[in-house]
């Protein structure tokens, strides 16, 4: 696949997930062979009329590209505008959202509500792709709801207002991230458009990829609920798709290691005290599933200071090595 001047060797990208896809997690993720990372979603609007919170947004670090910035909003002057401050920060391209189904993103007219407007979809895509030098991308939905399914003819529009790449979640605005993704609503946007198309939904593992990818005919997928306490997963992907085998999982002590090392990049990259708060979801899903869990997950929300948390997190993996020897004994 090829997006601008990046030919990627790997066909597995980071979905933007906020709240969860910040700096730490990209890092790590591209760590374990993610193709690309993109920024969590950013307001346009917060941008433009220069809200400091929004601008911070816009960092982010070498060791997370190719990367993307993502951005939304509901109007085309004003994302134009936006996507000239974040060319300023020199991402490697800019990313459009018209696909995030969050009540406060689409009661402004943002997100997947464009899907609702597509000559606002047009506005927006030709005159963000005119006011910068680096490719501009879409993320869409399969429609607003199933009387509305619309993304091919979105993905026209986006490819003829000069957009370098799109990406499909294969699911309706009112479905969320509820039942299962149509893949063949991306195999529809393949036929229908000559640029790379990414497919988005349901993919968790080396298999559902390549699925997605022999059904659809999608030149990359991009993996978001999927790598929630598995990172590792777009290395699963990648041998899986290079050749066809499946690395067996992390064991316990190994979790908790990359758990820890997420943490570290946590601490190093956010204020302490909301470097406990975002890694509280974290820890949850890297000990799901384990002995023990429950206990852990109810121990660290309980807890402030960075270092209990550091301190329960290794009082934890101790625990687990005696089972995880036992298991190989077994």
């Amino acid at each position: 696949m090829i997006i601008g001047n990046h030919n990627f060797s790997r066909r597995a990208l980071l979905a933007p997930m906020a709240g969860v896809a910040d700096t730490a997690f990209r890092l790590l993720c591209r760590e374990y062979g993610a193709a690309a990372t993109v920024s969590e979603l950013i307001s346009a609007e917060g941008l433009v009329r220069a809200s400091e919170k929004t601008a911070a947004m816009l960092n982010f670090v070498n060791g997370e590209r190719p990367y993307a910035i993502q951005l939304f909003g509901a109007n085309a002057n004003s994302m134009a505008g936006a996507a000239q401050m974040a060319a300023a920060c020199q991402p490697d391209w800019i990313d459009l959202n018209f696909g995030c189904p969050a009540k406060n993103v689409t009661k402004r007219g943002a997100g997947s509500a464009v899907m609702k407007d597509l000559k606002l979809m047009r506005d927006i895509v030709r005159q963000s792709v005119a006011a910068v030098d680096l490719p501009v991308t879409a993320k869409i939905r399969s429609g607003w709801d199933n009387a509305t399914i619309n993304a091919v003819e979105a993905a026209r529009i986006i490819e003829g207002e000069g957009a370098a790449a799109v990406i499909v979640h294969a699911r309706t605005r009112r479905q969320g991230f509820s039942g299962e993704a149509d893949w063949q609503i991306i195999a529809q946007v393949k036929a229908a458009v000559s640029i790379p198309v990414v497919g988005n939904g349901d993919i968790h593992s080396g298999a559902s990829a390549k699925a997605m990818i022999d059904q659809s005919g999608c030149d990359a997928v991009m993996v978001g609920r999927g790598c929630y306490g598995r990172p590792w997963v777009f290395e699963e992907i990648s041998r899986f798709l290079e050749e066809g085998t499946v690395p067996p999982e992390p064991p316990p002590a190994e979790r908790l290691d990359i758990c820890l090392k997420h943490y570290q990049l946590t601490l190093d990259t956010l204020p302490r005290d909301r470097a406990v708060n975002e890694m509280r979801k974290h820890i949850g899903w890297y000990v799901k599933g384990l002995r023990g869990a429950s206990q852990l997950r109810q121990a660290v929300f309980h807890l402030a200071d960075p270092e209990d948390v550091r301190h329960a997190l290794l009082d934890f993996r101790q625990r687990l090595e005696p089972v995880q020897r036992d298991k190989e004994v077994s």
